[in-house]
């Protein structure tokens, strides 16, 4: 590979990962670094991604946004003049989380040995197949894809909610009051779950009270395939964005208040609203302290919704014919990148594509 034609991605040229190394090729890099690029590549054709965003009913609605919009880039700068930092410290959630809080993906200011890092935007990224296991042998019409959601990116909702209510902290702890005068013990499941609608409802009233300065959170790019199969559809690429409130219908809406214990969907509640109630009481929160609350739970991610559970909210002309084509997808990895993958060699697909195993001798 010669040193005019270097492998790089479309738009990234500034980032904390060198393209033209494969070690930045592997599966972890590519599933949040070929997302970037793809809003890159979006941006330079005016396709704008599709952004969900909640109403003042706590309805997820669809509508657009801007790359620039979405990247929080100040006027008079384009996406060449800023900087991607992967797995970065968006310094800005510092001031209020006592650790080193990471993002997916940072967007900031080019790093100059002169002037400090101005910091714009961060994200959680999830790429993701449609259709996924779940509704894969559905109409095309009820494809959805699988959104995992890890622990912190609770903890990135929680300090975006914390942003809102900087000068107005006595009015947060006023709307946590109906959750925070009964809790003592935060890790008491018998006294939390009755107070599971309750918990809901002082949620609601915060994101209501502050309905017009959601921010968009996680990119969600779906690559689409025909069927179950791994052939790529001819119409495979669109971007999807989720906004920090959208993002807590997905939980929100999972919980079953009749359980008889805390699962994944209500604990993501409790974290959120335990972090909001440190905010009010010390100014600082650590977010460190929710992986002491598991409820019998691992912490390795906050939940999942399958795509029965994604497709309502998202389905739309974008997500039936996704916007950018296979074709294109030699736009945005260029200069042979593709030869730097590596993909999972994985034993079931060994399995099914080692055929003769299971011929039968006559």
């Amino acid at each position: 590979m010669t040193e005019e034609r270097k492998a790089s991605l479309f738009g990234l040229k500034n980032s904390n990962r060198d393209f033209s190394s494969k070690d930045n090729w592997g599966k972890n890099q590519f599933n949040s670094s070929f997302p970037a690029a793809l809003a890159c590549y979006m941006g330079k054709k005016e396709v704008k991604p599709v952004y969900l965003k909640m109403d003042s009913q706590y309805v997820v609605y669809k509508d657009y946004i801007k790359v620039s919009e979405l990247f929080k880039i100040p006027a008079g700068l384009e996406i060449s003049d800023v900087y991607f930092e992967f797995e970065g410290i968006y310094k800005p959630h510092n001031k209020y989380d006592e650790t080193l809080l990471r993002s997916d993906l940072v967007i900031k200011s080019i790093p100059t040995d002169v002037l400090e890092d101005t910091y714009f935007s961060h994200h959680e990224v999830k790429l993701t197949t449609l259709p996924d296991s779940a509704t894969f042998n559905k109409t095309e019409d009820k494809f959805g894809c699988e959104i995992v959601v890890r622990s912190v990116t609770i903890v990135h909702l929680a300090v975006n909610l914390i942003e809102l209510y900087e000068n107005k902290k006595k009015d947060l702890a006023a709307i946590l009051n109906p959750v925070t005068s009964v809790i003592s013990d935060w890790k008491d499941e018998k006294t939390i779950l009755p107070l599971l609608p309750t918990m809901i409802n002082v949620l609601n009233d915060i994101l209501t009270e502050n309905i017009d300065k959601q921010s968009p959170l996680i990119l969600n790019p779906i690559w689409k395939t025909n069927g179950k199969s791994s052939a790529l559809a001819d119409n495979c690429l669109d971007l999807f964005v989720w906004s920090d409130f959208a993002v807590t219908r997905l939980f929100i809406n999972s919980i079953n208040t009749s359980k008889k214990g805390i699962d994944r969907y209500s604990r993501s509640l409790v974290w959120l609203l335990y972090l909001l109630h440190q905010y009010t009481i010390r100014d600082k929160i650590n977010s460190s302290e929710i992986y002491t609350m598991p409820f019998n739970s691992q912490t390795d991610k906050a939940f999942a919704v399958n795509g029965s559970k994604t497709n309502p909210y998202m389905a739309c002309d974008e997500l039936l014919n996704p916007r950018i084509t296979r074709e294109e997808i030699g736009n945005i990895i260029l200069n042979d990148g593709q030869l730097l993958l590596s993909p999972e060699r994985r034993f079931d697909a060994a399995i099914y594509y080692a055929s003769d195993i299971f011929e039968q001798e006559e």
